[in-house]
């Protein structure tokens, strides 16, 4: 009997696999996080930075898709944190983020207008308070893509705003408040566990 329970005492778990589970605790930790900000509004410790904007609140539609993350302050310096390790580059990109917002609202005859307007507003307002246009896609029976940046200086923003009305029956925006580029959005959505970000496909205009 000694002997089993020495044998017993002398098991220890690998390295390798305590920092895969760290790192699955973080992911689900943080996903438990995210859902629990879906359908809220959250609270600004200070005064948002000049790269937010806000977009009012949604109301679910009956039967459709509908998606709100807003995500701010600890829950970005721990996401960093946790992806240092496996990439720098993200990691400090999220920890100079102030903020990411995510809405997701699925289209159908009862909301398909008033959310059409809504975006429609949003845009212009971008446009009338100096934000620059980077990305505009207006395909026939396709999608309809505006994406902005608040301009810092020539190297740097203060923000970034995508719009989408999709041909797939879903309207898409998103803000992120810090210095990030549009071919960054969907890794930062995969660092961050946010699907509807992950899965954005655009690419960084061409500078003339």
């Amino acid at each position: 009997m000694r002997g089993s329970e020495d044998n017993a005492a002398d098991v220890r778990t690998p390295k390798s696999s305590k920092l895969t589970l760290m790192k699955n605790t973080f992911r689900n930790s943080l996903t438990a996080l995210t859902l629990g900000a879906l359908f809220s509004t959250s609270v600004w410790a200070a005064t948002p930075g000049p790269g937010y904007v806000d977009f009012g609140k949604f109301t679910p539609t009956a039967g459709e898709q509908f998606v709100q993350v807003d995500i701010n302050g600890t829950l970005l310096k721990l996401a960093a944190a946790f992806t240092q390790n496996e990439d720098v580059e993200i990691s400090e990109l999220i920890k100079s983020l102030q903020s990411v917002r995510v809405n997701v609202l699925g289209l159908n005859d009862d909301n398909r207008v008033e959310t059409t307007t809504r975006i429609n507003e949003i845009r212009a307002n971008l446009d009338a308070q100096g934000w620059k246009r980077v990305v505009t896609v207006q395909e026939k029976g396709g999608d309809d893509v505006a994406v902005f940046i608040k301009e810092a200086s020539e190297s740097e923003i203060h923000g970034l705003v995508v719009s989408v009305m999709s041909h797939s029956g879903e309207a898409v925006l998103v803000n992120v408040v810090g210095n990030v580029g549009i071919e960054q959005l969907a890794k930062l959505g995969d660092r961050l566990n946010i699907d509807p970000l992950r899965k954005l496909d655009l690419k960084a205009p061409i500078k003339s």
